[in-house]
């Protein structure tokens, strides 16, 4: 994770660009260096900045999928559609991950605004692939896997919204087992995987 993360400068630098899509590209290059530490971490037993174990082990879920995964895409998006709305993704994806984070660090409720601004981003990358990326897929399973990966984040977000609503303001929430057994697992596979086999054969039809 290193090594993607030092990617990161070396593609600044030749890129000399802070646009909406190359944010959310270098974002990718950089979180799963954050999951990695969460990981060591984690797996030595120790509490790293004070936090117990079970959050460092989100963590580090949180920085492949939310962090990695999902910047990556709504840089793709955006590179695809090259619409305001496909700006606005590949912009608040890296913000919101940024904020949860901060969240750690401050308060439940900038957790919760963190969890807003990415519920925002990631219901747009929902929106556009569905409406803009889809229905240009060549082949059934490409544009059935774009389809899965619009529609799963609809109820992820719903469910990471829920949580953080809960954290910050002492409403009931989802426990933290039931969140990885949907939000976690409906995340990883249906969004993350799917939409990752689908970009791939995006790329490899246009060749």
């Amino acid at each position: 994770t290193l090594a993607l993360a030092l990617q990161a400068p070396v593609r600044l630098a030749r890129t000399r660009s802070l646009a909406p899509a190359e944010i959310a590209a270098l974002t990718a290059l950089v979180t799963p260096s954050v999951a990695g530490l969460a990981l060591v971490a984690e797996r030595w037993g120790h509490p790293l900045f004070g936090f117990a174990l079970p959050v460092l082990a989100l963590t580090v879920a949180h920085f492949h999928f939310a962090g990695f995964a999902a910047a990556l895409l709504a840089g793709l998006v955006c590179r695809t559609t090259g619409s305001r709305a496909g700006r606005f993704a590949a912009l608040s994806v890296p913000l919101g991950t940024l904020l949860v984070l901060a969240g750690y660090f401050v308060a439940d409720w900038a957790e919760l605004v963190g969890a807003v601004v990415l519920t925002a981003g990631m219901w747009t990358v929902s929106l556009l692939t569905w409406r803009d990326v889809r229905p240009g897929a060549a082949g059934p399973g490409t544009r059935a896997l774009l389809a899965v990966s619009a529609g799963v984040l609809v109820v992820t977000m719903l469910l990471a919204l829920s949580w953080a609503a809960g954290e910050a303001t002492g409403l009931p929430r989802p426990s933290l087992g039931w969140m990885a057994a949907t939000h976690g697992v409906a995340n990883a596979l249906g969004f993350a995987l799917c939409s990752i086999l689908a970009w791939r054969q995006l790329k490899e039809s246009a060749v």
